[in-house]
């Protein structure tokens, strides 16, 4: 299995809270996705199941993701 391959695979779990309702939804990116978006700058999303909405993660969310992304 290629480096590409494993890093596609590789989930990036984190809970984030629903600004419409207060929920706590699980969340996750492909480690690739993840680290792609934070480099660019680009935003990166939370869904709620509850409300069916979409919200950007506020920056606190975005430093602590930077921390589960492997060296």
């Amino acid at each position: 299995m290629t480096q590409v391959a494993v890093a596609q695979g590789t989930r990036i779990p984190f809970v984030s809270t629903c600004p419409r309702c207060g929920h706590k939804q699980d969340q996750w990116y492909s480690q690739i996705a993840l680290s792609t978006r934070l480099r660019r700058g680009d935003p990166v999303e939370g869904y709620c199941v509850v409300c069916q909405e979409s919200w950007q993660l506020v920056p606190n969310e975005r430093d602590e993701l930077v921390t589960k992304l492997p060296g």
